[in-house]
């Protein structure tokens, strides 16, 4: 497995390289740690160009020595530019499995994360993209991982890249499934009781068989690795964004794991929706899953 880990000196970037040090990945798995200097006006009040790269190597040497001592291969790479660009363009010559990131806000180094950074990688990059937030108890070795599901392809993928890893005896994975009750327009433009008319049940029931087929479908996909799996599902009239994030944040999940489309693939795309809206909103880290 190949990780692009894309950091500053921050402590949010801090935390994700001590979390990609203490995950399981699978056995060979590489990590470039990846940091940008970006020229701007700025230079001319605080510190030079040279001071920057000086301080960037260092973040680079710590880094890679943190994931060495873990047993990870590891390299570093100090480059210039737009870190929007940058990271997507390292992503494009590297084909990394995943791109990890912090949870920034602006970075006085680099201002790494101004411009919105991780938007524009969670919305560009071919890969999937981790944003790494603290866990409730990070000294734990076990986690909590929460998979939404609904039964997508995209959803699929979320489940093997969740049950690829070795994750460690005592890991807990919850399954949702939260699927939208899509009524016809026409029945947009009408009050209750009308919506609990007889067609609107039977559409109810339809998505309630299909939550519960994404969650056989994924269960069918980790019990086999030995995790220990307990499924809920939600079905609703509305949007799904907030169940997921009241979910993880009830059960003080670890990890999210969401497909980057729905059900309805381009037609219904949900970066810049749902998947985006957890990745940027969730109290824990979130994984959003591309297949490759």
């Amino acid at each position: 497995m190949m990780i692009l880990l894309a950091v500053d000196d921050t402590p949010a970037s801090h935390l994700a390289i001590k979390e990609v040090a203490r995950s399981p990945w699978p056995v060979g798995t590489q990590v470039e740690v990846l940091t940008v200097v970006e020229h701007s006006p700025v230079w001319a009040m605080s510190e030079s160009v040279e001071e920057a790269y000086h301080t960037s190597r260092a973040l680079i040497d710590s880094a890679t020595a943190q994931l060495r001592a873990a047993g990870l291969t590891a390299q570093g790479t100090v480059a210039t530019g737009d870190p929007k660009s940058v990271i997507l363009e390292r992503a494009v010559a590297l084909h990394p499995h995943l791109i990890v990131t912090g949870s920034h806000r602006v970075s006085a180094l680099t201002h790494f994360f101004l411009g919105n950074v991780a938007t524009h990688t969670l919305r560009h990059a071919a890969c999937s993209v981790a944003v790494v937030r603290p866990r409730p108890d990070p000294e734990a070795a076990n986690r909590r991982l929460l998979l939404a599901t609904d039964g997508s392809p995209y959803s699929e993928a979320a489940a093997h890249a969740l049950a690829s890893r070795p994750w460690p005896a005592g890991t807990e994975v919850r399954v949702l499934s939260v699927v939208e009750v899509i009524l016809p327009t026409m029945h947009a433009l009408f009050e209750p009781p009308f919506v609990d008319s007889g067609e609107v049940k039977k559409l109810r029931a339809e998505a309630m068989a299909r939550a519960q087929n994404a969650v056989a479908a994924a269960e069918a996909i980790l019990e086999p690795k030995g995790l220990e799996v307990t499924e809920s599902v939600s079905v609703l009239l509305d949007g799904t964004k907030d169940v997921i994030l009241q979910e993880a944040k009830d059960w003080a999940a670890d990890w999210i794991f969401v497909g980057s489309h729905g059900r309805q693939g381009a037609e219904r795309i949900l970066m810049g929706s749902t998947s985006e809206s957890i990745a940027a909103q969730a109290v824990c880290s979130v994984e959003v899953v591309r297949s490759r």
